[in-house]
């Protein structure tokens, strides 16, 4: 963890998130300037039309990679879908590296092209259409996906990152490290026809201000 995620993470405490079917606590990370793709300092790239659909697609279909649908879910702690969001979802590709396209600037630079944007449907939930991505190579960080979400009028929030629960690379400590101060970003994938599901349920406090 880099000494500016940290310090994010420790001014992220003072505000009130949830994540998960235990709805934990997740540290809000606020998004500014990045210097590389884990680097929670960025302010997501503003899409370039105004987004209205709840399903996304990263990946095409020539991309390499095993395919998967990540679908989550929104909501207050009282059970309220979250619909005024903006979510932002990226990660690397099937061999964990992070190829932007040729004309990517700021943020995407660093994101890569498998990136996207949608807006949660009536019932709080968004659908994520891409591939497993692939671990860094020569690191023993778990493979994962980022994740912010941003309230009309406010900045972008990093949400802990999904992670797998069947990655060799998810150690205890990793887990553990989640859990505290943090709500956990793991999930269960199960193989369905040939692609890869998996369901995440995050409870958020709509800032007041």
């Amino acid at each position: 963890m880099t000494a500016c995620r940290m310090a994010v993470q420790m001014i992220a405490r003072r505000c009130t998130v949830c994540a998960g079917v235990a709805a934990l606590a997740i540290p809000w990370r606020l998004a500014r300037g990045q210097a590389s793709p884990d680097d929670a300092a960025c302010q997501p790239p503003a899409p370039s039309a105004r987004i209205t659909a709840s399903v996304v697609h990263l990946a095409p279909a020539q991309e390499p990679g095993e395919r998967f649908e990540l679908r989550l879910r929104f909501r207050t702690a009282s059970g309220a879908p979250l619909r005024a969001l903006l979510v932002y979802v990226y990660h690397a590709n099937g061999s964990g590296e992070y190829v932007p396209a040729r004309a990517a600037t700021g943020c995407l630079r660093f994101h890569g092209a498998l990136h996207g944007w949608a807006t949660p449907d009536a019932g709080g939930r968004v659908t994520v259409h891409t591939i497993r991505p692939g671990g860094y190579p020569r690191s023993s960080e778990p493979s994962h996906v980022h994740v912010v979400v941003q309230f009309p009028g406010h900045r972008g929030i990093y949400i802990n990152d999904t992670m797998f629960d069947d990655d060799p690379r998810l150690t205890p400590a990793i887990r553990a490290a989640q859990q505290a101060p943090g709500g956990s970003g793991v999930v269960h994938p199960v193989k369905v026809g040939g692609v890869w599901r998996a369901e995440r349920d995050v409870v958020l406090q709509q800032p007041t201000r």
